[in-house]
């Protein structure tokens, strides 16, 4: 159920990213610049690097701008 919700999350997310004309900041975690966080650039936050497999709701291995920020906003409520 969980893994649902936050797919109906980022899918909304994503409808927003795709109509803001604003260019996205890269993540301080993301060494190579390619706007994902891999599980070896993950690990420098032993937080991020527990939650992973969590957040990775695609599991494509890599954390999408839209993944992380699904972790920021359950962080606030």
């Amino acid at each position: 159920m969980k893994k649902l919700l936050l797919a109906s999350i980022i899918t909304f997310a994503s409808l927003n990213v795709i109509a803001a004309s604003e260019e996205m900041t890269v993540h301080p975690l993301d060494i190579d610049k390619d706007g994902l966080i891999s599980i070896d650039e993950a690990k420098v936050d032993s937080t991020l690097s527990a939650l992973f497999a969590d957040l990775d709701v695609n599991q494509d291995g890599f954390l999408s701008h839209l993944e992380l920020e699904v972790k920021n906003e359950d962080e606030t409520n």
